[in-house]
């Protein structure tokens, strides 16, 4: 009796197992909605194309007659800045990993670029988006989130992460993190066997050049906000065995320059000993200093320093004055922009001096990137009255005069125009 008791009960065991392995872990409806809002994302991949890649010519830059200085122009874009192929993978990674569904509200601590594509691709597939961002942003980028339908949170500049955290826990919504999540969505530029292209810049860069002839440049010199672009680019030129050399460019008071060569400031937080204090404002979206956090890569960061070869930090306000030389070039880019020419223009000139690997004889190639358009900073970097008040410890518009002189007036014996050497005698200009 006892056995056939027993029997009976694992009969009851196995028609239960039987029954619940046909449960679906997610519903029809949210299903299809993940199917068409990735169909959503390939079609958008389908119309960016390639943003445009272009030499600055040779009468631009008469004091390096052997370097081809070459710019990528992701103000091309849909959302007008490089943030839109690195969104496109951060946002389709969500949605393919199930982190964002059909009802999710999505949130972000953002210094402006990022914030406008992830609110342009948000509501591609149709959900809400909320930007935390500094409460003293350019109202420029604050336009730009809201023409794409993003809600706007300010808060002070180092509570951001925090904050977007915290809204997204109390909302039931997605804390996306630019900052930790974009080495996850990397595997996304690959796009396999869909029948389009990795979104990779490099590849990109790569692929132009190919087309006109010419060999992978000798530098791609960059910034790092999020480090994400700049380390999809180590990653892919290692991957492929590319002789390019990867330069991150670093802004005077960020802490990824000893991050990268040292592995500093990995488990010391902002106030703690040997870590220096952050200097207001900075160069808009660029280096690290304002989260008050350790630098904890896939955490704070996505700056992998093991595929970047060389560091250069440049002065806060040289960088505000390439904006202005660059300009006067007929190119409107914006801050990040002027300090990846300036360390491009560096890079020139140390090869110029015979002091690069490539021989000075020998022509000596680079690209660097247009992250973002001039107009974004009418408001702070182009108004003298604001360098004068923000950037007064700096030595406000008589540095920035200075520096610009320096770097593009032909009778000051200035880089573009003679190949001059602008950071020697730095001190001339209050530095």
């Amino acid at each position: 009796m006892r056995s056939l008791l027993l029997s009976f009960l694992f009969a009851l065991a196995i028609t239960a197992t039987v029954s619940n392995i046909s449960n679906e872990v997610m519903s029809k409806e949210e299903k299809e909605w993940r199917d068409h809002a990735v169909k959503l994302l390939w079609d958008e991949r389908g119309k960016m194309g390639h943003t445009p890649l272009y030499r600055i010519e040779g009468a631009q830059m008469p004091g390096f007659p052997m370097v081809d200085m070459y710019i990528k122009n992701e103000t091309a874009s849909k959302s007008e800045t490089l943030k839109h192929r690195f969104v496109w993978a951060l946002i389709l990674w969500a949605v393919t990993e199930g982190k964002i569904k059909s009802n999710t509200s999505v949130y972000d601590s953002t210094s402006g670029n990022t914030g406008s594509s992830e609110a342009y691709m948000c509501s591609l597939i149709g959900v809400n988006y909320t930007a935390v961002i500094a409460d003293n942003l350019e109202e420029e980028k604050r336009d730009q989130i809201k023409r794409f339908g993003g809600i706007l949170y300010p808060v002070p500049v180092d509570q951001r992460n925090k904050v977007a955290a915290e809204l997204a826990y109390n909302n039931s919504g997605f804390f996306i993190n630019q900052f930790g999540n974009a080495d996850s969505a990397e595997e996304y530029h690959e796009s396999g066997g869909y029948g389009m292209e990795t979104t990779n810049v490099f590849h990109e860069i790569a692929t132009q050049l190919n087309e006109t002839s010419k060999p992978h440049p000798n530098y791609f010199i960059h910034s790092a906000g999020t480090g994400g672009t700049i380390s999809s680019v180590g990653k892919y030129i290692s991957r492929y065995s590319i002789q390019t050399k990867v330069v991150l460019a670093d802004s005077q008071y960020s802490l990824f320059y000893d991050y990268v060569l040292n592995n500093n400031y990995t488990n010391v937080s902002a106030g703690q000993a040997g870590r220096p204090d952050w200097v207001k404002p900075g160069i808009a979206g660029i280096g690290y200093g304002y989260n008050p956090d350790p630098i904890i890569f896939q955490n704070t960061t996505s700056l992998l320093r093991t595929v970047i070869d060389e560091v250069v930090r440049m002065p806060d306000m040289a960088t505000v004055a390439a904006m202005r030389s660059l300009r006067a070039l007929n190119i409107d880019g914006g801050a990040s922009t002027a300090l990846n020419f300036l360390v491009s223009l560096y890079k020139a000139i140390v090869h110029a001096e015979g002091n690069d690997k490539t021989p000075e004889t020998e022509r000596m190639s680079m690209v660097f990137i247009m992250g973002d358009p001039g107009r974004f900073y009418e408001s702070t970097y182009y108004n003298d009255t604001y360098v004068d008040h923000n950037m007064a410890h700096l030595g406000g518009m008589k540095t920035l005069n200075c520096w610009k002189a320096k770097i593009d007036e032909s009778d000051h014996c200035s880089a573009i125009a003679n190949g001059t050497n602008f950071i020697k005698n730095a001190t001339a200009c209050n530095i």
